[in-house]
């Protein structure tokens, strides 16, 4: 009886070594992937959504205006009977309709980005310098949830005697969510892109050369 009872007594105590060795096996893999495999894969992924989101961006306005240039049909410049420019009239629906639509766009190319993830070599996860880089690659699935906003601002620069080059520029605002399977983290990246450009002949009036109301016009009604 004796024997029996110390041979469950050892079988026991080597069970709860077992565990106890488990235990902090998986303590020690948790502690490690929170303190060096999470914080790679948080700035590798961050690192990712920004370059893919200004690619995203990029890709929207293209596709939605189609590489032609839209400045007569945004902007009207109204002279005098002798040839000066007295004012510029914004198309403000045209305009808003073109943010609106380059939004939406911009919107379904970064759900397509998430749906692709960000591939991870083997090797970075390790956190170990030499190996960074290498192995194969491990695909970490995103859920990109955000928003996208648009503005417009623009200027004019010198382009000789009495021409004036008139650029409009949209900014693209986009808030992204990233869910990650160890975290989530808040991105803003900000997309400062050339809708377009028209070289003017005649003196421009120093109320748009010296303010912000012809930007006041392209913004008149947030998109």
């Amino acid at each position: 009886m004796r024997k029996i009872r110390l041979h469950k007594l050892r079988t026991r105590s080597k069970l709860w070594i077992t565990l106890a060795i488990l235990l902090v096996i998986l303590v020690s893999v948790l502690l490690y992937f929170n303190f060096y495999v999470n914080p790679v894969i948080i700035q590798i992924s961050e690192a990712s959504v920004k370059s893919q989101t200004s690619q995203s961006v990029n890709s929207a306005v293209y596709s939605v205006i189609n590489n032609t240039n839209i400045y007569d049909e945004i902007i009207t410049i109204n002279t005098d009977a002798e040839g000066n420019i007295t004012s510029f009239q914004v198309k403000s629906i045209l305009v808003n309709r073109l943010g609106k639509e380059i939004g939406r766009a911009a919107q379904k190319n970064i759900e397509v980005m998430g749906s692709e993830g960000v591939d991870i070599p083997l090797g970075t996860l390790t956190g170990i310098p030499l190996l960074v880089g290498k192995g194969p690659n491990i695909t970490f699935k995103l859920q990109p949830i955000g928003s996208i906003s648009t503005t417009f601002n623009s200027e004019f620069v010198s382009a000789g005697i009495n021409q004036t080059n008139h650029r409009i520029y949209m900014n693209v605002r986009a808030s992204i969510t990233l869910v990650l399977p160890t975290a989530t983290r808040s991105i803003t990246t900000d997309t400062q892109i050339l809708l377009c450009e028209s070289v003017i002949v005649g003196k421009i009036p120093d109320t748009y050369l010296n303010s912000n109301s012809l930007d006041d016009m392209l913004n008149l009604i947030p998109s």
